[in-house]
């Protein structure tokens, strides 16, 4: 009965700290404030060439090791396999391939023959996609890579196939990754980095179906051709990362599938996962050595994977770095009608995952705040920003709003717009488009007057008589010149009229 009920509270532990867990997860994702990426350095030596550990929930690497170094990747290629042919397969189930001994048989002479994985697919076998995907994902079955690269890869058969992997690769962002074959055999121009494969592996996991392939311990096909496997009760595929089996000296609580390749020229690599109390890891290790320094086979990639993992488990928790009852600063108001500043704090908590080795206290604080606003201010109503550095780097932006709310005060505000408003933009606009509208205008006399001009039709010469009178009445102008007045000759008048029109004529001439 003890051991009965403490197996109950250790049930009740487990799903009260997953609860926790979601919730905490939920909390960030639907947080305000921006995360960027940041790592940990961890105090654990691995023997993996290169590693990646990457939180699920958070979408966050919080370990990396020569990330971006070339690797070969081995079979872990097949994962990029399956990817191609879970896009271009409509039925897994109802689409069957035949079983087509020429498409593998250059594989029982290939030179590194422990590198050739076999999943017992015989010549004949008739067998449906999804059957041929668990060959792949469990056993790294070199047959089955094959036979599904030659059905899906269209008229050019496997290298066509290749194309269509170096295309989604370069589609999903890969940097780094070229492949040569679809099996993940040794060639020195296929390679990758580990965070090309977690790139990849991400993506397969967001399609249907490979995760429920890539996770499964063991199958057993279906569909059984008794000529070559009888009534097929021993053909069974396991999953060769024995981290998921209870029996093996590897096991680990947690752990799931999804892929691991061995290639004898450069090692043992895996992509795992784990999950506990709500947390899930994907964990990327590239060619950890076979043997120990006394030649000794050895299984470091499982060892290393364990080691991230428990690390993991252990150090990396959800951490409250700031709260959002925390006030952070205050900021100025102008024309406010009552206080003359207000405070501000985060919007919203800002919850990371952090490591416990690590002081938080470490972290700086970047403020970035208005000097000063005009009222009115409403509460919530953003101010700033709070940026968290960590190691120089920004690992959050945080927004800082306004506690409360302060209202105008009109008569201030006034007074303030009409002392600053020679010094306020709109002022400068108004001189501009004055100068502007003035010049404009200018322009438009000048054009009016010259068009004036033009319209002028010239008198007729012929019209234009000088009244000889005008040169004997004035001894004193001898000669008569073009810019002299010119006089018509009117219609008869009486000689008083003429006397006192020639008068008149005579003194305004000389005046």
């Amino acid at each position: 009965m003890r051991v009965y009920n403490h197996k109950i509270r250790g049930i009740a532990i487990h799903l009260c700290a997953a609860t926790l867990t979601v919730v905490l997860s939920a909390i960030l994702i639907a947080s305000s404030f921006s995360a960027n990426a940041y790592t940990f350095s961890a105090d654990i030596s691995l023997y993996s060439s290169a590693a990646i550990l990457y939180n699920v929930e958070t979408e966050q690497v919080v370990y990396e090791k020569n990330a971006d170094t070339a690797q070969m990747p081995g079979h872990l290629a097949q994962i990029m396999t399956a990817i191609i042919v879970l896009e271009n397969c409509d039925d897994l189930d109802g689409t069957t391939i035949t079983a087509n001994h020429d498409l593998y048989a250059e594989l029982y002479s290939y030179d590194e023959s422990d590198d050739v994985r076999y999943a017992d697919i015989d010549d004949g076998d008739v067998l449906t996609v999804r059957e041929y995907l668990y060959a792949l994902m469990l056993t790294s079955s070199s047959e089955a890579a094959l036979i599904l690269a030659d059905y899906f890869g269209g008229s050019s058969g496997q290298a066509g196939f290749v194309t269509m992997m170096n295309d989604k690769a370069q589609e999903l962002g890969c940097t780094a990754t070229t492949f040569q074959n679809p099996t993940g055999l040794y060639d020195t121009h296929q390679t990758s980095t580990a965070r090309d494969l977690l790139t990849i592996t991400n993506y397969a996991l967001s399609l249907d179906d490979f995760e429920e392939i890539a996770t499964t311990q063991a199958f057993t096909p279906t569909t059984k051709n008794s000529e070559n496997h009888g009534d097929g009760s021993d053909w069974i595929w396991t999953h060769s990362n024995t981290m998921m089996d209870s029996t093996s000296d590897y096991y680990y609580e947690g752990a799931e599938g999804i892929k691991t390749g061995n290639l004898n020229n450069t090692g043992r690599s895996i992509i795992t996962k784990a999950t506990k109390d709500g947390t899930t890891y994907i964990v990327v290790l590239l060619n950890a050595p076979f043997n120990d320094e006394d030649g000794d086979l050895q299984y470091y990639h499982l060892e290393d994977a364990a080691t991230l993992l428990d690390w993991a488990f252990s150090k990396i928790t959800y951490v409250i770095l700031l709260e959002d009852t925390e006030e952070i600063a205050e900021v100025k108001v102008l024309n406010s009608d009552g206080n003359s500043y207000v405070l501000v704090h985060p919007e919203s908590n800002c919850i990371l995952l952090w490591c416990s080795d690590v002081d938080s206290s470490a972290i700086q604080k970047v403020i970035q705040l208005e000097s000063e606003v005009q009222a009115p201010v409403t509460a919530g109503q953003v101010l700033g920003s709070m940026e968290l550095k960590f190691s120089g780097e920004t690992i959050a932006t945080i927004p800082l709003i306004a506690i409360g709310s302060v209202d105008r005060s009109w008569s201030n505000f006034n007074l303030y717009a009409l002392e600053n408003f020679p010094n306020s933009p709109w002022f400068r606009y108004g001189i501009v488009a004055g100068c502007i509208l003035t010049g404009l205008y200018i322009a438009l006399c000048i054009y009016a007057a010259y068009r004036a001009k033009r319209s002028v039709i010239p008198e007729d010469p012929i019209h234009l008589i000088p009244h000889t009178t005008d040169f004997q009445d004035a001894p004193q102008r001898r000669n008569w010149k073009r810019d002299d007045t010119v006089f018509y000759h009117g219609p008869d008048r009486s000689e008083k009229e003429q006397e006192e029109w020639k008068t008149k004529q005579t003194s305004d001439h000389f005046r």
